[in-house]
């Protein structure tokens, strides 16, 4: 008996011993249950049995094993270990913050998912429902931002962010210390306390849902935070936020006595009784938190939700504002008057009165056209453009009992026959269905029909009767001024269609300011920074000192960017607003042009903005890329891009800050406010010439902006006069905007002055900021050109040649042609062979050119046979280049990507005639064939001489000026005109290629769920154009539907058959038929 006791006991203590062992050795790091086998000199299965005798210690001990199933490892972790009723008061808790953060909060989901897997059946299951279905809020930030701020916590690590102060629109950049993370008994919500060191270096409380664009800054461990720290000053004792601003103050309030029960049961923090009255009523005290002017803005809705059952007392500040809040609430909903409104809201008591609608349109309308000498106009645009919501019908239709109304005539009339006021009546005629003619007799049409049909004709009005209306905006207080009269005049040109586009932006973006402001609340809207010129140019002018010092660029080329760049610092100086820049192709004038814009706006204080205009969507990327880098520290929305991939997809399970920077960067590219816009020539030109609301509404923040337009002999010939017309006025000083036309291949624009002067009040006469362009060129010349027109040049030679170059270019007019001598050269199994085309979707076309630049920069073989995408603003370097006889201005652009850095003595460019001759379309063909007209004539070269010779030559073989719009500006025909005017013509649609599993996805998703604008925003990284057949869609692509609605997709399809899209040609439906160039 004694020896089995004892057996036992040493057999316990060993165990013990052992359990000891395993959690020192797991308190080091995880083991796998071998290791530790190996390690006490067991086998396997005792340590397995150790294992869960230790699981059951866990709640006695403090620890919590942890098993890693995938790495089959065990681990100590010491977190606190919560009883059943410890995990359900953690879990309200967290569902309590949850419901009150603004948005949807991923951290507290987690935790609260955690916390439910914890708890027994079936309160596990339950929870975990409701957990689940809490996630589909809105995305909100608080939570990303969390993380952040708790990291910076544990780590002592300084943050960086951007603070919303309430009732200020900018918000403010703070650093600061993070002490304590703490919830405010008032509101339920949450607060940083800390110390700020970016003003007064003072201990402050942030409201989280208040702070955006937390970053972290600096080393860990840089700071240390005061052993006396008390959060309980700071918040917990309080009321609201103590440090927003300014220091804590005393309020005196009195409860009526049917509120002085539900005060004592409440709890509320640092509340005093102070006194009680005979009344049953009671005073008590309060210390909150203010801001910087002292008032204790926290408490107020706090305060307001008594409603009759308190009185504010003191300080007097607050009892001011507490009565005259009051007493706009009576206002408004003690009146007799009747109520007229002009926009619903899901919160039934907020919709928003009429009256104050049209009041701050008025105000916003005038602001935005103040910057052109309209502020009169606008404010009287924004009073009358909605007096027709005063309608019944109207009224009607805002409780869901009518449609088909018209609003906006009343609006129109008013300004036309009573203030003489085309331009405005037109602005708001136009400001929902989008402008439409000035002519006379429409301007006759305008007058409101009594038998009541609205315009269109199948419309309602909201309101014949004109007194009626006059009645009851007077009745509801809007004041209008007296009528004038004046003769209703409106020049018939372009300059006064730009000028009623102008007036017609600034309403629409009023209109939608405001109405986006009472449906979404102020904030959704950012404000950009400013311009901050001078700061801007000496960062640019830094970086161009570190660029003239760069040895890895040749001497030539560096000295030849600096005269460009110094050209271009000179020209700012000069009065006029209208200039070209003619420099070589690699003369750096993505950054001197900048430094021209930067300057011109240190000088002149009517410059806010700076707007660079590009062809090519590829020559945007890589100028958008210069610009970040070189302003990263200017603010979230400092640079605005605003073009057809500028779209980043925006994820409902998402609220990470990304998110809410590319909702904030929709909403800015719907008016451009940022100080720097980067966009497509197609998205200005047609803006610029367009007649609805959206396309226009931008146009306003024109005014006072530097216009950089690159490459500008891309522009239609065609729309050269009225597309000249409208940028002189845009140039004029009404406006004081600033134009640039810079390319290496300057078009003679100049030469069409007179034509652009006819019936206008500007010509077109810009300066040349280069001050000799053919010096400029001579020095710089790279490439040798060499002409073979005699004869056709077979694909079979050109394949020889290619076997010859190692690294050659060849650029064919067609992508027939390209195919052809790609199968050619595939056959004869040259290394490096590619192929670039709008046949290649653009992420196709994206990862070949980075294909590409990497093995020109290895020196390996690299074979390119292009269409004339690859002119496009691609940075590429050959030292041969082959091009086909096309444009003069298409073969200078081949010759810009041979020795385009100057690495080589000199490049080689050969210009031949192709046996398969054929052409894009029939203006390509005629400038083709003026280029051979006119180096038949004895030489050509590539100087800006000769393409003065050229072009010249050509506007006397093309139109400049399309018969059609000139009518239509005679007219005054602007919803005409909009469709008319197309810098790209093509009736080619989209087709969604499979090129990759994203690709595929999209395709799939199209299918189960229809087509919606977020969709083609992703989808067109793999879309190629393409030309229907005149018998409709052909049978190898796939219908799409709408999301909403179910219509079949206009301009939108998909290829399913993988054999349709080659590897290296792309997608190719009709190899070896005619299909053309889209660009």
């Amino acid at each position: 008996m004694e020896t089995n006791a004892a057996d036992s006991l040493r057999a316990s203590h060993e165990k013990a011993l052992r359990l000891v062992r395993i959690l020192e050795l797991l308190r080091l790091k995880p083991w796998t249950a071998q290791q530790l086998a190996a390690a006490l000199g067991v086998k396997k299965r005792a340590v397995l049995y150790y294992l869960e005798d230790l699981r059951g210690l866990e709640p006695h001990l403090g620890f919590r094993l942890l098993h890693d199933e995938i790495r089959h490892t065990y681990a100590l972790s010491s977190g606190v270990v919560l009883s059943d009723i410890e995990k359900v008061v953690a879990h309200t808790a967290l569902r309590m913050l949850y419901h009150h953060s603004p948005g949807h909060n991923q951290q507290y989901l987690e935790a609260m998912l955690k916390l439910a897997r914890g708890l027994p059946e079936p309160a596990r299951t339950i929870a975990q429902k409701s957990a689940e279905a809490m996630a589909a809020r809105e995305p909100g930030l608080e939570g990303g931002n969390l993380e952040k701020i708790a990291n910076a916590w544990f780590r002592r690590q300084l943050i960086r962010f951007e603070y919303q102060l309430p009732e200020r629109r900018d918000p403010v950049s703070f650093e600061l210390e993070t002490y304590f993370i703490e919830v405010s008994r008032a509101n339920m919500a949450v607060y940083v306390i800390g110390r700020e060191r970016s003003y007064k270096n003072e201990l402050r409380t942030f409201k989280l849902a208040r702070m955006r664009f937390v970053t972290l800054i600096g080393p860990t461990e840089a700071y240390e935070i005061p052993e006396g720290f008390d959060p309980k000053e700071y918040l917990s004792d309080a009321w609201g936020v103590v440090g927003s601003g300014g220091r804590p103050v005393r309020v005196r309030l009195r409860f009526s006595p049917q509120a002085v029960q539900r005060i004592r049961e409440g709890g509320y923090p640092n509340l005093r009784e102070l006194e009680e009255g005979d009344d049953g009523s009671l005073v008590v005290e309060l210390r909150v938190g203010a801001d910087e002017e002292g008032f204790p803005l926290e408490l107020l809705s706090w305060i307001q939700g008594w409603g009759p059952r308190v009185e504010v007392l003191e300080p007097e500040v607050l009892r001011q504002r507490w009565l005259e809040e009051a007493r706009a609430v009576v206002e408004r909903y003690a009146s007799s008057r009747p109520h007229y409104w002009a926009h619903t809201h899901p919160d039934p008591s907020r919709w928003q009165p009429l009256r104050e609608h049209l009041g701050r349109v008025a105000e916003l309308a005038a602001a935005r056209a103040r910057a052109f000498g309209e502020a009169e106009k606008g404010w009287l645009a924004g009073r009358l453009h909605d007096v027709g919501k005063y309608g019944d019908l109207f009224q009607r239709r805002l409780e869901g009992k009518e449609r088909g109304l018209d609003h906006w005539s009343a609006g129109a009339h008013l300004a036309l026959f009573e203030y003489c006021a085309p331009q405005v009546a037109l602005a708001i005629q136009g400001h929902h269905i989008g402008l439409q003619s000035g002519a006379k007799e429409s301007l006759k049409e305008m007058r409101l029909r009594e038998d009541g049909r609205g315009f269109p004709g199948e419309l309602r009005l909201s309101e014949a009767r004109l007194e009626l209306l006059r009645e009851r905006w007077q009745a509801d207080g809007l004041e209008l001024p007296p009528p004038r009269q004046a003769q209703i005049a409106l020049p018939q040109n372009a300059a006064a269609m730009l000028e009623t586009r102008m007036l017609f932006s600034a309403l629409v973006d009023a209109d939608f300011l405001d109405t986006e402001a009472h449906l979404r609340g102020p904030e959704a809207r950012p404000t950009p920074p400013p311009l901050q010129a001078a700061r801007a140019l000496e960062r640019l002018e830094a970086r161009l000192q570190e660029l003239a010092q760069d040895q890895g660029l040749p001497s030539a080329i560096r000295r030849l960017r600096q005269q460009v760049s110094e050209a271009c610092a000179r020209a700012a100086q000069q009065d006029a607003r209208l200039f070209t820049l003619t420099a070589p192709t690699g003369s750096g004038k993505t950054l001197a042009m900048l430094r021209f814009a930067l300057r011109r706006a240190v000088q002149d204080p009517r410059i806010r903005r700076i707007v660079v205009v590009l062809p090519y969507l590829s020559i945007l990327d890589q100028t958008v890329r210069i610009y970040r880098e070189l302003f990263a520290d200017f603010g979230p929305h400092y640079i605005l891009e605003d073009h057809s991939l500028a779209y980043r997809p925006l994820r409902k399970d998402s609220s990470d800050e990304q998110d809410l920077q590319e909702r904030e960067r929709r909403l800015l590219s719907e008016n451009w406010e940022a100080p720097i816009v980067l966009t497509t020539h197609v998205q200005l030109l047609e803006s610029l010439h367009a007649s609805r609301p959206g396309a226009c509404r931008k146009l306003h923040n024109l005014a006072g902006s530097v216009l950089l337009f690159d490459e500008v002999q891309t522009l239609p010939t065609h729309l050269a006069v009225p597309t000249l017309k409208t940028l002189s006025h845009l140039a004029s000083d009404k406006y004081g905007a600033v134009v640039v036309f810079a390319t290496a291949t300057q078009p003679a624009f100049d030469s069409l002055h007179s034509k652009v002067q006819e019936n206008e009040p500007q010509g077109w006469q810009p300066r040349e900021i280069v001050p000799d362009p053919a010096a400029l060129f001579g020095q710089s010349r790279r490439v040798a050109v060499e002409w073979r027109l005699k004869n056709p040049t077979p694909n079979p030679a050109l394949a020889t040649l290619l076997e010859a170059d190692p690294q050659a270019l060849v650029v064919l007019n067609l992508k027939r042609q390209a195919h052809r001598l790609f199968r050619l050269a595939q056959e004869r199994g040259l290394e490096g062979l590619y192929h670039l085309s709008t046949a290649l979707c653009p992420a196709h076309r994206k990862r070949a050119l980075e294909e590409i630049q990497a093995r020109l920069e290895a020196a390996q073989p690299c074979r390119l046979i292009a269409t004339q995408v690859v002119e496009a603003g691609v940075e590429l370097d050959f030292p041969v280049g082959y091009r086909a006889l096309g444009p003069l201005e298409a073969i200078a652009q081949t010759a810009g990507r041979v020795n385009r850095h100057g690495l080589r003595p000199e490049g080689r460019l050969v210009v031949f005639w192709p046996e398969d001759e054929g052409y894009p379309d029939r203006a390509y063909a005629q400038a083709a064939g003026l280029t051979r007209a006119l180096q038949a004539e004895g030489g050509l070269e590539l100087t800006p001489e000769a393409f003065r010779r050229y072009y010249h030559s050509l506007y006397g073989l093309q139109s400049v000026s399309d018969p059609e719009i000139e009518g239509l500006i005679k007219t005054q025909n602007y919803a005409e005109l909009a469709r008319r005017y197309r810098i790209i013509e093509t009736s080619a649609v989209n087709v969604v290629v499979p090129y990759d599993d994203e690709a595929r996805a999209l395709m799939q998703e199209a299918r189960e769920r229809g087509i919606a604008a977020d969709w083609i925003h992703r989808a067109r990284p793999y879309a190629v154009p393409y030309f229907l057949p005149k018998g409709g869609p052909p049978p190898f692509l796939e219908t799409v539907f709408l999301r909403y609605g179910r219509a079949e997709a206009p301009d939108w399809y998909l290829c399913p058959d993988p054999a349709l899209y080659d590897a290296s040609l792309g997608f190719i439906p009709e190899e070896g038929s005619g299909v053309g160039l889209v660009i």
